[in-house]
């Protein structure tokens, strides 16, 4: 006897169709919490500039050597000194508490400015292990100017008048952004 083929195989399935609004509720509600969130966060950057590239003709000799400032942050003082030479090596001790001596940085900084008015770069070099609010707070000492420090004046070099300067050094470049490894 012939066997009769299983009912199985002709059968036709329906398709199930998918309810997919849960899904996109909660989509729709995990977007607006995170756009909700994300209004909250407050990004902050300091602009720093890259190094400056070498002059076009290396064969042409600078008439006068940059200045080079450089403030070295280690975990016992500050370095202050200038490669060219121009301004002698000064040690700043940290204050008792292990704290960077801010006060005396920004009055040497201004003796410095008194000197190079026209100067607008300094190099910041952090030892590691350094904390992020001590390289921060050594950033706005050399920078800015308060209110209560003496005035500084530079000669323009297009009318010859004297001007007020405005900033410190307000071009803080890092100088061993390498230097531990990473």
């Amino acid at each position: 006897m012939l066997n009769r083929p299983s009912s199985r195989r002709k059968s036709h399935s329906e398709g199930i169709e998918l309810n997919l609004v849960p899904i996109l509720d909660t989509m729709v509600t995990l977007i607006g919490f995170l756009l909700f969130t994300t209004s909250f966060l407050a990004i902050v950057s300091i602009e720093s500039p890259i190094p400056g590239r070498a002059p076009d003709d290396p064969n042409k000799k600078q008439d006068e050597k940059p200045l080079q400032l450089t403030v070295e942050l280690n975990s016992k003082s500050i370095e202050i000194y200038s490669y060219s030479e121009k301004f002698p090596r000064k040690s700043l001790p940290n204050t008792a508490e292990g704290k960077v001596d801010l006060k005396s940085l920004h009055e040497t900084i201004i003796e410095v400015k008194k000197r190079f008015p026209a100067e607008e770069n300094i190099v910041l070099t952090p030892s590691e292990g350094i904390a992020y609010e001590s390289m921060i707070s050594v950033m706005d000492a050399v920078r800015e100017l308060e209110t209560t420090d003496p005035s500084i004046y530079r000669k323009n070099a297009t009318t010859g008048v004297d001007e007020v300067v405005k900033n410190l050094f307000p071009k803080v470049l890092f100088g061993n952004l390498q230097a531990g490894g990473t």
